[in-house]
C-alpha cells in the first residue's frame, strides 16, 4: 500500500515529537513523567534537584540535539545539490577543519591548556566556542576568496578537501608537542557533545538555523535547477554568483557554529538527506528542505538518547553512535546502486 506524502509527514513529526519526550523523561536520575511535565509548564511551583535537572540539563540538551540536528541535515543537503555529489556532507568545505584548528591553537598551545576545561572555569567553554568559531570563519573567507576566482564547483570542493587535509596536518604537529592533559582535553571536545551547550549559545545556534532556513528555502527553485548542472541553470535565469555566494555562506556559518558549541559532529549531515529522499521519494527542495530539517532534529535526539546509555559511566561518543547510525545509510545507498540526483 502506497503511504502518501501527508501521511509520512505526520508520522516523522510524530516520531520526532516521542524522541524529544524520551530526551526529558530519560535520564540517570528518575523524575516521573507528570513531575516533568509540570516542571516544565508550571515551573514556579516546583522547586528543587529535580527542576535543576530538567530546566538546565535535559530541555537545553535536547533543544540543542533539535537545532543542531536540523543544521547540519540542511548543510549536507546544500553541499550535495551545490556540488552534486552525494558523499558530499557539512565537511567537505574545510570548515570543521578550520573549527577543530581554532580549537587546537587554543588548547593545545596555551600555557597549562587541557587543565582549565577539564576543571570546567568558567569562560573556558565561550574561549573553546570563540576559538573553534574564529577558525571556521578564517577558513569560509578563505573560501569565499577562491570561489570568486574558480568557477568550477568541482575545484572548490577539491580546494576545501586540501583545507582539510592541511588543517588536519597543522593538528597533528601541535599534538606531538603538546602536554597529556592538552590532548586529553582536545580528544574530549573532538568527540562532539550536545550536553554543553548554555542558553545564550542555544539561541546563538537557534537565530543562524532561523536566519539559514529564511536565506535558503526561497532558493528552493533555483537549487532544483542546480542538480541539473551549473550551465542547466544559469540558462533557466537562475543567478549563479548569488546563488554560489549564499550556500557557501550558510553552510560555512551554520556548520561552523554548530561545531563551535557541540564539536565536530560527524555522518548527520551527509546521511539524512538520503534518508529523507528514500523517505518521502522526492527531489525538489521544496518539501527536501523541511524534510531535513524534520529528520535531522529527530536523529540528532535519537543519536543523543542512545548516546546516554544507562550504566555506562559518562554514556558513549556522541560521534561514535552519529558514525555507526550514518555509515549504514551511506553503505546501503552504495550497495544498492541508488541514484540520488
Amino acid at each position: 500500500m502506497k503511504v502518501s506524502l501527508t501521511t509520512k509527514s505526520i508520522l516523522l513529526l510524530a516520531a520526532l515529537f516521542g524522541v524529544f519526550g524520551l530526551e526529558l523523561f530519560l535520564g540517570s536520575v528518575n523524575i516521573e513523567i507528570s513531575e516533568v511535565l509540570g516542571i516544565l509548564f508550571q515551573p514556579s511551583e516546583h522547586r528543587g534537584a529535580h527542576k535543576i535537572i530538567v530546566l538546565q540539563s535535559r530541555l537545553p540538551r535536547a533543544l540543542t540535539a533539535l537545532v543542531a540536528g536540523s543544521g547540519l541535515a540542511l548543510c549536507g543537503l546544500l553541499m550535495q545539490t551545490f556540488f552534486r555529489n552525494p558523499l558530499a556532507g557539512p565537511s567537505v568545505l574545510g570548515i570543521t577543519s578550520g573549527a577543530s584548528l581554532g580549537v587546537a591553537i587554543l588548547v593545545l598551545m596555551t600555557s597549562g591548556s587541557g587543565w582549565w576545561i577539564t576543571q570546567n572555569i568558567p569562560g573556558a567553554s565561550a574561549a573553546v566556542a570563540l576559538a573553534a568559531m574564529s577558525g571556521a570563519l578564517v577558513v569560509l573567507f578563505i573560501v569565499l576568496l577562491v570561489a570568486r576566482r574558480i568557477q568550477s564547483v568541482v575545484s572548490i570542493l577539491v580546494f576545501g578537501l586540501m583545507i582539510g587535509y592541511l588543517s588536519g596536518a597543522m593538528v597533528s604537529v601541535l599534538e606531538q608537542g603538546a602536554t597529556k592533559e592538552a590532548l586529553q582535553a582536545y580528544v574530549f571536545w573532538g568527540m562532539g557533545t550536545f550536553a554543553d551547550v548554555q542558553w545564550l549559545q542555544w539561541y546563538i545556534l537557534l537565530a543562524l538555523l532561523v536566519v539559514s532556513i529564511a536565506l535558503i528555502y526561497p532558493l528552493r527553485r533555483y537549487l532544483d535547477a542546480w542538480l541539473l548542472g551549473q550551465d542547466y541553470a544559469s540558462s533557466m535565469g537562475v543567478p549563479v554568483g548569488r546563488v554560489r555566494w549564499l550556500v557557501l555562506c550558510v553552510t560555512g556559518v551554520l556548520a561552523g557554529g554548530i561545531t563551535a558549541f557541540c564539536g565536530p559532529i560527524a555522518f548527520l549531515g551527509l546521511a539524512v538527506p538520503h534518508l529523507v529522499r528514500g523517505w518521502w521519494q522526492q527531489g525538489s527542495h521544496k518539501w527536501l528542505v523541511p524534510g531535513c530539517l524534520v529528520a535531522g532534529a529527530f536523529l540528532g535526539l535519537l543519536c543523543d538518547l542512545i548516546s546516554r546509555t544507562p550504566g555506562m559511566d559518562g554514556g558513549l561518543p556522541l560521534n561514535a553512535v552519529t558514525s555507526m547510525v550514518g555509515a549504514p545509510v551511506v553503505i546501503w545507498i552504495i550497495l544498492k546502486g541508488r541514484r540520488v540526483f
